[in-house]
């Protein structure tokens, strides 16, 4: 009888699959959360603001398509070819960074992971998915973090300086910028003005 009732209530809704449903979409947001919002753009302050809708809604709208997918009898290829369609049609305008790129395949393929996989046990088994794929992002972020090199370009006048190598020319740099400078690239030289081109690379 309260099964009967239930079941009117809710319009005749499998309450066990649309519970499943609405678990998958939470810990999809959630790891779309932690991937886009404080790996990518937030870790390294270094991300492009743009793309932050762009990667939320994409992976929204791939969980959702992938399935509704799994709800009809169709083939994987098709289905593949449906988001290359996207991404030509999207992105073909425009040149991507590698970075965002690799962030853009990382939000089709873990919305994907989440929707279509079909684990024993649905919360645990996404959550130990998504971990292992968080868990590496994270720690090429802070690999990255922690060996970027940032160029200035800078000009000096004192030739003298110039003369007498890179190695001479790192160590007055660090002395008067304060930066650990790890290399400097002499450019052009103007005799006139008693000036050089340098770029100057520092580890951030």
């Amino acid at each position: 009888m309260t099964d009967l009732l239930i079941s009117q209530f809710s319009g005749g809704i499998d309450l066990g699959e649309t519970k499943t449903f609405l678990i998958r979409f939470v810990l999809n947001m959630i790891t779309l959360t932690i991937l886009i919002r404080f790996l990518y753009y937030e870790y390294r302050k270094e991300g492009i603001p743009e793309y932050l809708f762009s990667f939320f809604l994409l992976g929204v709208i791939v969980f959702m398509i992938c399935t509704a997918l799994d709800m009809v009898d169709i083939q994987l290829g098709f289905a593949l070819g449906l988001f290359a369609l996207f991404g030509i049609l999207r992105f073909r305008t425009q040149s991507i960074p590698v970075r965002e790129m690799t962030y853009l395949f990382l939000v089709i393929g873990v919305s994907m992971i989440n929707s279509l996989v079909n684990f024993s046990d649905p919360v645990n088994g996404i959550i130990l998915y998504n971990t292992l794929i968080i868990i590496p992002v994270w720690i090429l972020e802070i690999f990255l973090c922690n060996n970027t090199h940032k160029q200035k370009e800078v000009v000096y006048d004192k030739l003298e300086d110039v003369y007498q190598g890179e190695k001479h020319l790192r160590t007055i740099l660090k002395d008067i910028t304060g930066l650990n400078i790890q290399k400097v690239k002499i450019g052009k030289i103007d005799f006139v003005k008693q000036q050089a081109n340098l770029t100057v690379y520092y580890r951030g």
